[in-house]
């Protein structure tokens, strides 16, 4: 076993008996002078600076404070540039973030306006608008598809019909009507000139306006010019660009004209028994003031001259009333005019090419047909419905069949 250090070590130092002593008075705490210190301490090295010590000239102490002041103004000057630096930053980062800033903030608006858009033809369409929320939806689990053969696939699918050729085509675009293509040029109701026709009044308008917008020229019978576009060329356009050239070449090439205007649907009446003593315009005046909702765009006509009016008390007129509400009201409830009411008729437009279908004789409608009844199969006098064939064992009735010989009543 080993043995602790200096028991019955011949060469162990000898304990000094002296630290065991008590000290004889308070002062003996010495050791001896030969004898090692059992802690060893460390001085510290003392930090004397400028103001601790005295200073050995008053020069020296100048240059020391001097240099204190140096150091301090070096350090402001530091913070002074590293505050600048920081400004200098600071400023270049808002340049640099404010146009990133500003196109987001575009690109925001923009999609709230596209979003928006896309909502609003949505609706138009029909369809409803989408959802904005962004939750996540379940996700179901996968079924295994169920095993069907084709041929039952085959007998349960309805049998398909097949495309027609109408399906095929595409929509065609929206052609423009002939009223909505109509110019009119209105005149005092003169007859035209011998040497006017389609084709000099035509080209006269096109060399005026410098295009080839006019297509065809018809006359009405109150001897009025109808200017016809070419198609989808709106003929309100071709009078907003073109209305003083097209004016001056009328005022060259078609007299007595009064006024340049769109076609318009307007609606006739007629009226029995007007006196002959009232004019046209105390007509006019008169319907327009004490019938509310009338206008009358232009001067009631007659059809008789002044001359055979001047013998009779009264005469029948044609009013052209401009709405369509207004001439349903007139015919239904009729017009007051120099004191009285008038019953109001409808006006049948009819010319040399009108054919009627009960009599099918040309001139006249039908409405007011009082001729008798033919036959436009066999020119019989009785009504089509009831045509029958001559054959006994021929079912056909109302309609032409192999038997039929085709006659014409006015033939």
């Amino acid at each position: 076993m080993g043995q602790r250090e200096g028991d019955g070590n011949p060469l162990a130092p000898l304990f000094n008996p002296r630290w065991s002593e008590a000290p004889t008075s308070p002062d003996d705490t010495r050791l001896e002078e030969n004898s090692p210190s059992p802690v060893q301490t460390v001085t510290a090295k003392a930090s004397v600076s400028a103001f601790d010590r005295e200073p050995t000239t008053l020069e020296s102490l100048q240059e020391e404070v001097n240099a204190l002041i140096n150091q301090n103004k070096s350090l402001a000057d530091c913070y002074k540039f590293l505050l600048t630096t920081f400004q200098a930053l600071e400023n270049n980062m808002k340049v640099v973030q404010e146009p990133h800033i500003k196109d987001t903030q575009d690109l925001k608006d923009e999609h709230t306006t596209l979003t928006s858009e896309i909502q609003h033809l949505q609706r138009l369409q029909g369809q409803p608008p989408p959802e904005t929320t962004t939750t996540p939806t379940p996700q179901r689990p996968i079924l295994p598809l169920p095993t069907v053969t084709w041929a039952q696939k085959a007998a349960r699918a309805p049998s398909a019909p097949l495309p027609t050729s109408s399906q095929n085509k595409k929509h065609p675009t929206s052609v423009l009507t002939k009223h909505h293509r109509t110019l009119v040029i209105e005149r005092n109701g003169t007859s035209l000139r011998d040497n006017s026709n389609n084709l000099t009044i035509r080209n006269a308008i096109n060399s005026a306006i410098k295009k080839s917008l006019i297509a065809t020229i018809e006359f009405t019978t109150n001897h009025n010019v109808k200017l016809i576009t070419k198609d989808n060329t709106p003929a309100i356009s071709v009078l907003k660009a073109h209305c003083l050239v097209i004016e001056e070449a009328i005022r060259a090439n078609i007299p007595a004209a009064t006024c340049l205007r769109k076609d318009e649907i307007w609606h006739k009446v007629i009226i029995h028994n007007i006196p002959t003593s009232s004019s046209f315009n105390t007509v006019q005046s008169e319907v327009q003031d004490f019938n509310p909702g009338i206008h009358l765009p232009c001067p009631p006509q007659s059809f008789t001259t002044e001359a055979q009016c001047s013998k009779k008390s009264g005469s029948t007129m044609v009013l052209t009333i401009a709405d369509k509400d207004a001439a349903t009201k007139a015919l239904s409830s009729g017009l007051s005019l120099t004191g009285r009411k008038f019953k109001v008729q409808k006006y049948l437009s009819f010319g040399l090419e009108t054919q009627c279908n009960t009599c099918w004789a040309f001139g006249h409608q039908t409405s007011v047909c009082t001729n008798d009844t033919h036959c436009n199969l066999c020119a019989g006098e009785h009504p089509a419905y009831l045509h029958t064939c001559g054959h006994s064992d021929c079912p056909t009735k109302g309609k032409q069949c192999l038997h039929t010989t085709l006659k014409c009543s006015n033939c």
